[in-house]
């Protein structure tokens, strides 16, 4: 700025003034400029919740709805949050059907987890509210009959059993395309 540098040599020209015996009266200097700055507005910075844990077996209660279908049905394998904080349920839960000792498979029939390789949404479970998994299974009147289903949910260790609903099961244990299979978890309607 033009000025500021002028101001800066008053000083030096004072100080050779007196030195050569004259009188120097000191200038008033201009007012300093004034800058105006709009005030800035801040908001607060949002407050990123943070996700749900997951949802583990000691937060779920765990019970069947009714099947459906014939031959090949379908019943809902439903996991009630019964903690006091929501979680987050994805993925297809292991599931075991256990019973009497079968001579060529003995007593446990682990179940095809259909979609285990791959992504899927998280569901957020509030307490009191449920998410189910759909089971499939082949019927078979002369078949095996499970006392039990038991089941891990995905990410957890600990398991889950509630009664079997009574249907004899056609199994087929190591079938590359198996009739009967768990789906992934998904809101309960």
């Amino acid at each position: 700025m033009i000025v500021g540098r002028h101001l800066a040599l008053v000083p030096v020209l004072l100080a050779a003034l007196v030195a050569c015996g004259g009188t120097a009266t000191t200038p008033t200097a201009p007012p300093p400029a004034t800058t105006t700055v709009a005030p800035t507005t801040t908001s607060a910075p949002a407050t990123a919740q943070p996700a749900p844990a997951r949802c583990v077996a000691g937060d779920l209660e765990l019970s069947l709805g009714a099947p459906t279908g014939e031959g090949q049905r379908t019943v809902q394998v439903v996991y009630t949050n019964v903690s006091d904080r929501p979680c987050e349920a994805r993925g297809v839960p292991g599931l075991d059907l256990r019973g009497p000792d079968d001579p060529v498979y003995g007593p446990s029939y682990s179940v095809f987890r259909q979609g285990a390789d791959q992504e899927h949404a998280a569901v957020t479970v509030a307490p009191g509210s449920t998410v189910s998994a759909p089971l499939t299974y082949l019927t078979d009147p002369a078949g095996w009959l499970p006392a039990e289903l038991v089941t891990t949910p995905p990410g957890d260790t600990a398991q889950l059993t509630v009664p079997w609903n009574g249907e004899p099961v056609l199994r087929q244990d190591g079938a590359t395309r198996p009739g009967t299979y768990i789906g992934p978890l998904a809101a309960a309607a």
